[in-house]
């Protein structure tokens, strides 16, 4: 895979994108492609070290960059566009966006509650409904039944409302930049949204899912005006509901959809369980005494019996110094920061 050729199509994109009218101040920041061995950064071959892992934004040299690892062959519209949500992400931390969660902490305590997430899935059915087309009384529903599931599992909403604001903001930033790259290709990610948005199954883990959850939060407020983003701006358009009475009704199909939403969290806790047995299994031990855990990838991380799932990277501290384990790995905890054991899990 030819990385330098991948990038000059990246960065003849960028060139064509009207950065202000996808978000209002925003600019493109520079950014690197990379993959097993070499990574190429600002239009030339540089060392690949441990800081180029997972797609994100990093501080490089003193200045905040996109990185992406390149894994296969991609689109270039859909690939630029995924480099520019990691670039809204170096734009969040530029501008003191404060609102990240503590992802360790949330794999131990947020509980997959299947009233809760009944409930999400009919606001995920009220914001399909309000990318169609604007409807008062639909928004009214969707902000009442927010304010309700703040109430009853205020850990669980909060959570999900700063991934939400987080990479809901940079989901709807990688959104409209498709639309303005290849319309086709935007259709495309729109589709994909009203394909998984109302199965029960696509709400594990639950941060995949506030991608777009938060992206069409974004819509239906702008659509309707309550919301216009300034430079620099930092959308707390979660805090909406501060006034709003909490749901006090039922929705249709309430008792159908909690027993579905049921099946789906003991399926996912039971895949989860098949997972953690599989890698104690075959026992590949690449890490066996107390350290401390410093990342996983956050992204399909899951949390069962004191036992953390992490996908391509764990790191820790050995000592004064910072490690990372390349591949997927099953972590058994001591407590909530240490690490007692590192087990490879190899997907099949």
């Amino acid at each position: 895979m030819d990385l330098e050729m991948q990038y000059m199509q990246v960065k003849d994109a960028i060139t064509s994108l009207d950065f202000n009218n996808i978000w209002p101040g925003f600019k493109p920041l520079k950014y690197a492609l990379f993959d097993d061995e070499k990574c190429f950064f600002d239009g030339h071959y540089i060392e690949k070290t441990d800081a180029f892992c997972a797609n994100t934004s990093i501080v490089y040299e003193g200045e905040q960059i996109a990185i992406w690892m390149v894994q296969q062959e991609q689109d270039n519209s859909v690939l630029t566009s995924k480099i520019v949500h990691e670039m809204f992400h170096g734009y969040q931390s530029a501008n003191g966006w404060n609102c990240w969660a503590n992802e360790l902490e949330a794999l131990y305590h947020y509980q997959y509650d299947a009233e809760n997430l009944s409930l999400k899935l009919r606001e995920n059915k009220l914001l399909l409904a309000l990318l169609d087309r604007f409807d008062d009384s639909a928004l009214r529903e969707l902000l009442a039944l927010r304010k309700l599931r703040s109430i009853k599992y205020p850990y669980e909403f909060s959570y999900e409302s700063k991934v939400e604001e987080i990479e809901g903001t940079a989901n709807y930033v990688e959104w409209q930049t498709l639309k303005q790259l290849d319309k086709i290709r935007a259709n495309e990610l729109i589709e994909h949204m009203r394909a998984v948005m109302t199965k029960p199954e696509y709400l594990f883990p639950i941060r995949i899912s506030c991608y777009f959850t938060g992206a069409l939060m974004i819509n239906a407020l702008c659509c309707k005006g309550a919301y216009r983003f300034e430079a620099a701006d930092r959308p707390t358009i979660f805090s909406v509901i501060k006034d709003i009475e909490p749901f006090d009704g039922l929705f249709p199909e309430k008792e159908a959809v909690l027993g579905s939403v049921t099946s789906a969290v003991e399926a996912f806790q039971q895949e989860t369980d098949s997972i953690i047995r599989s890698a104690l299994e075959k026992d590949l031990v690449v890490v066996n005494r107390p350290l401390e855990l410093t990342g996983v990838n956050v992204y399909n991380a899951r949390c069962l019996r004191g036992f953390i799932t992490s996908t391509y990277f764990v790191m820790y501290r050995d000592g004064e110094e910072d490690k990372i384990l390349q591949g997927n790995f099953v972590i058994k905890m001591q407590d909530e920061k240490i690490i007692a054991a590192v087990y490879r899990w190899n997907e099949e």
